[in-house]
């Protein structure tokens, strides 16, 4: 059964037409193409700021020594290193939308679309010729006045398949060229594969940059987390200096961060500018698919409707462009990220910088208002010195002593109040320190030792002391030495002998052996005894028993021991732990220990000791459970106190 083209004259030659202009600026297109959606220049460029960017997240940005930089700091190179990831998977999906790439890929389908319209011309020329022969014959049996229409629809139907005659050599010329550059392709993409064969080398051209520019960030690719960068530790702000210093350094990592910022916005800025021309061809394609599915489901007359591979390039095309602008969507959503991470740690510094400069303001208000104080602290005690102290000599000598003490208190606090690095300072006086104790050791013992001699329990002119085998009566107290008028006789007939002895005061300092006292008025010291218990033992069991045997020896002389304490009590008017047995549990190198401490009299301390070793061992041997619970004997050691 014949199938014949029902095509209108007008419509065939204006739709051939569209087709012969379209296809004869196949091969221009194929030199200079259309506009790109992205030039790999764009890419490589959009790569390259991503790189800089992410290394200037890791390496720009100085911490200003808070504890939250290393949170805020490891959160910037995470998101820095997916934005690098989103871009590089953006980049290798966007090779068939590069021009060059492009074109060899459109190659094929171009050429596909040129041979289905010159089978269709030759089969429009062949329904033409028919169409004549048939005019033909019916001309020739035709009556005389029925014959005109007839030459008049033969003759219209000549010029159409003359028409058709020229655009099939068109078309025929365009297959040809078609071929040719197909046939280039082919053996350009062959020589391709042969030299990477051959050299084991990357793919060059775009593919071969994007490989380069990705090697070189391998922290990002390699599945491993990048070694976080070290926050360094600083001192703690307690100086104005140091915190004139943190400061300072807490303005320049806000002046880093905010540069950052800025290149990340100007990042974004780029990002979205290649995503508007992707998203609208997305946009322009989805139309393109509506209008497909419109056209098969209305066809018009004189139009081939759309057939399934239509759809198919399409959706390619689609999943081409998506494949593209999804990781750059993804990649604009890192870098919105990475702002608001910025945003929140520069608010974080700007938080504590506000805090240390108000440190610093009332640091300094402080220092003025205690250098005022100890000023009018001085010019009382001058005053108070003139007005009390009559002696021209020890006036002079309290005087001395006024302003080494003030300008001490107003050394140490501009020294507490402006150097902040403690440790440095400590060991510059330390050697200083070392320096003059060596050379100046027997001077500073005699000035150290003026003070305790002039101390509420010290000496007075007038006093008689005896000292180093002399006997005299102070007449002078200096810094260095003081003096004695030496004082002799037989008894207690003393005289003076006319002669003045001096004496160092380091003197005071010559008891090497400390003398140890019992208080005035008491006589008793603490004991304890210990009892090894096993480890499952009911140590409150074992605890009871030992306090109610000390307790029974202790009461014998409470009484006597409360008076004593009661005395102490009142002779130096200070609260003091009442005396009572007292029981704990302590661990040891052994294991778990119950002791007991008591008050013992001085005067019967081995009776007290005796009765209760009998008593607890008593104890033990009849209770078998305390038995059971006690592991060897009874230890009762003294308690010696420092």
């Amino acid at each position: 059964m014949e199938k014949t083209m029902q095509f209108k004259s007008p419509t065939f030659a204006r739709s051939f037409l569209i087709v012969l202009l379209v296809f004869a600026a196949l091969p221009f297109s194929a030199q200079q193409g259309n506009a790109p959606l992205v030039t790999d220049d764009q890419i490589l460029s959009h790569l390259n700021a991503v790189i800089t960017w992410y290394r200037n997240v890791k390496t720009q940005v100085e911490p200003a020594g808070l504890p939250t930089d290393a949170l805020y700091q490891a959160n910037a190179e995470s998101i820095a290193a997916k934005a690098v990831r989103y871009a590089f998977e953006s980049a290798e999906k966007a090779a068939p939308l590069v021009p060059n790439e492009n074109n060899e890929a459109a190659s094929p389908t171009s050429r596909q679309q040129l041979l289905k319209f010159l089978d269709d011309t030759k089969a429009h020329n062949a329904d033409l010729e028919k169409q004549i022969a048939q005019l033909n014959d019916r001309i020739a049996a035709a009556p005389g006045r029925n014959a005109q229409p007839l030459l008049d629809q033969r003759d219209r139907l000549q010029g159409e398949l003359d028409l058709g005659q020229a655009m099939l050599n068109s078309l025929m010329q365009l297959t040809q060229t078609t071929n040719q550059v197909s046939t280039n392709t082919k053996q350009n993409q062959k020589s391709k594969q042969q030299a990477q064969s051959k050299n084991q080398v990357s793919p060059n051209g775009f593919a071969a940059s994007v490989a380069q520019l990705k090697s070189s960030v391998p922290e990002v690719f390699n599945g491993k987390p990048s070694t976080p960068s070290s926050t360094p530790q600083i001192a703690s702000a307690n100086g104005l200096i140091g915190q004139l210093r943190r400061l300072y350094s807490q303005s320049m990592t806000l002046h880093e961060i905010d540069t950052l910022t800025d290149q990340t916005a100007k990042l974004e800025d780029l990002v979205n500018a290649m995503r508007t021309p992707l998203r609208s061809a997305m946009k322009e394609t989805v139309q393109q698919g509506r209008a497909l599915s419109a056209a098969a489901d209305n066809p018009q007359p004189g139009q081939t409707p759309p057939g399934k591979k239509d759809f198919d390039d399409l959706a390619t095309k689609f999943n081409q462009l998506a494949a593209v602008e999804i990781p750059l969507g993804q990649e604009a959503s890192a870098l919105e990220e990475s702002k608001a991470n910025l945003l929140d740690w520069r608010a974080s510094i700007a938080s504590q910088y506000g805090s240390i400069l108000r440190s610093i303001f009332i640091t300094v208000a402080i220092l003025i208002a205690v250098l005022g104080i100890l000023l009018l602290v001085s010019n009382l005690w001058k005053r108070a010195i003139f007005r009390y102290i009559t002696d021209v000599r020890r006036r002079r000598q309290f005087l001395v002593v006024r302003r080494f003490v003030i300008g001490f208190l107003i050394g140490l606090v501009l020294v507490f109040s402006v150097i902040s690095e403690f440790s440095s300072l400590a060991t510059f006086a330390g050697f200083i320190t070392a320096g003059l104790a060596v050379g100046l050791q027997t001077v500073l013992l005699c000035v150290a030792a003026y003070f305790f001699l002039i101390g509420r329990y010290g000496i007075r002119v007038g006093d008689r002391i005896s000292i180093a085998g002399v006997t005299g009566d102070v007449v002078d107290v200096g810094f260095v030495r003081f003096y004695l008028l030496e004082l002799a006789g037989t008894g207690a007939d003393l005289h003076p002998t006319g002669r003045i002895v001096a004496f160092a005061n380091s003197v005071l300092f010559q008891a090497t052996t400390p003398m140890f006292r019992q208080f005035p008025g008491t006589a008793y010291t603490w004991h304890e005894v210990a009892v090894s218990l096993q480890p499952s033992a009911n140590y409150e069991l074992v605890e009871s028993n030992m306090l109610e045997v000390v307790n029974n020896a202790y009461k014998k002389y409470r009484d006597a021991l409360d008076r004593q304490h009661g005395n102490l009590e009142m002779r130096f008017e200070l609260p003091l732990t009442p005396l009572k047995p007292t029981a704990q549990l302590q661990l040891t190198g052994t294991g778990l220990e119950a002791v007991v401490r008591y008050p013992v009299s001085l005067r019967n301390t081995a009776d007290t000791d005796d009765e209760i070793t009998r008593s607890l061992i008593e104890k033990i041997s009849k209770d078998p459970e305390m038995s059971a619970a006690v592991q060897g004997f009874p230890r009762i050691r003294s308690v010696i106190r420092n």
